[in-house]
């Protein structure tokens, strides 16, 4: 028995040519041999063809992404204005929170001053100018007398300085209730652009939808005929191993993503952890992103706080040379900027591209590549 197959073995005492019973008994072994062959051949044409037929051509495909970049430059920046407005009305909210709580404070210091004044006040008013000229007549000493008009000194000295402390906060509160009350107004203000920029934002992704959803269908599919192709290879990899053939075709291998030091490697798999999940302007984690979010959220993981627009990343990191990227350095395209991933090495680079796609891992090379920063 051989591989599910049964040949008669010659008997040695039978006066037979054993080579050419040899020979007869290889043929069934090549015709298998061939016949696998030709299967896993069969198998991977026939994956490739079949999703080929309704896959579009590599100049659509070239042609659906430069597309895509287009609609993501109008898109992003119109995003990134918006995260940026975002930003400044959380700084106005927090000069707001501030300026409330010195305010609080200078109330109460204020209150414990008043309080002060009266008091020396009613001191002064109990025993009045007559009062502190009979304690002078009834000093025993000289000493007495000099301590006496220097208590009654200091007294009104004392008054003085408090009266004159109230009149400084007073002046101090009233700047920081005007600077309040813009802060309030610029609040309002920027509240009201967000919200315009909201519905605008709204519109334009109403409006793209269509058309964003064509040109990811086109790239899914030539996406969906590479992994067929790819499992298609693995197959006759593995038909090939059974019968020890050389594989056709090689399997591909997946890039590392290995950084030189723990803050960059906990930012690269705080990014890495995220792919799948579905881009959403606006967003900053955990459940969906866009650009600038993804990289926030992932360096943040770092100990690392970056603003939440892409332009103020380039801004606010290091700039680092395209031949000296190293995984978890931001890199950051258009003009004027509107996107930026991360870079995990190998080559590839980790993104939340655009409305309709999810975060992502693709090739860092784009012809609107502006430059790369190290957090």
């Amino acid at each position: 028995m051989h591989g599910g197959f049964s040949e008669k073995l010659p008997n040695p005492n039978d006066n037979v040519d054993h080579r050419g019973v040899m020979k007869a008994m290889s043929r069934p072994l090549q015709a298998r041999r061939a016949g696998a062959l030709l299967l896993v051949v069969g198998i991977m044409g026939a994956g490739a063809s079949g999703v080929s037929r309704a896959a579009p051509t590599q100049a659509e495909v070239d042609s659906a992404q430069k597309r895509l970049l287009v609609l993501e430059k109008e898109f992003e920046l119109a995003v990134e204005e918006f995260n940026l407005v975002h930003d400044r009305l959380d700084q106005i909210r927090m000069e707001i929170a501030t300026g409330e709580l010195v305010i609080r404070r200078l109330e109460r210091r204020m209150s414990t001053q008043q309080d002060s004044a009266v008091a020396l006040a009613q001191e002064l008013y109990m025993g009045g100018p007559t009062a502190s000229f009979e304690a002078v007549l009834d000093s025993d000493s000289i000493a007495e007398v000099e301590s006496i008009l220097t208590y009654l000194q200091s007294s009104q000295q004392a008054q003085a300085k408090v009266f004159e402390r109230l009149s400084v906060d007073r002046r101090v509160l009233e700047t920081h209730l005007d600077d309040l009350e813009g802060a309030r107004s610029r609040a309002q203000a920027t509240e009201e652009r967000l919200v315009a920029m909201r519905v605008e934002i709204e519109a334009k992704v109403n409006e793209q939808a269509d058309e964003v959803a064509e040109l990811n269908e086109q790239v899914e599919a030539a996406a969906r005929r590479q992994r067929a192709q790819e499992k298609a290879a693995a197959e006759a990899a593995a038909e090939a191993a059974a019968l020890d053939l050389p594989p056709p075709i090689p399997r591909s291998t997946t890039p590392t993503a290995t950084a030189s030091n723990g803050n960059a490697q906990a930012a690269v798999d705080a990014a890495l952890s995220q792919i799948g999940k579905p881009y959403q302007w606006g967003a900053a984690g955990p459940d969906s992103y866009d650009c600038s979010g993804l990289t926030l959220w992932a360096w943040a993981h770092a100990g690392v706080s970056l603003p939440h627009n892409s332009g103020a990343q380039y801004a606010a990191t290091p700039r680092v040379a395209q031949s000296d990227w190293q995984p978890g350095d931001l890199l950051f395209y258009g003009s004027p900027i509107h996107h930026v991933g991360m870079y995990i090495g190998g080559g590839r680079m980790v993104e939340a591209p655009y409305t309709g796609s999810q975060v992502r891992v693709v090739s860092p090379y784009r012809s609107d590549y502006v430059g790369a920063g190290r957090p």
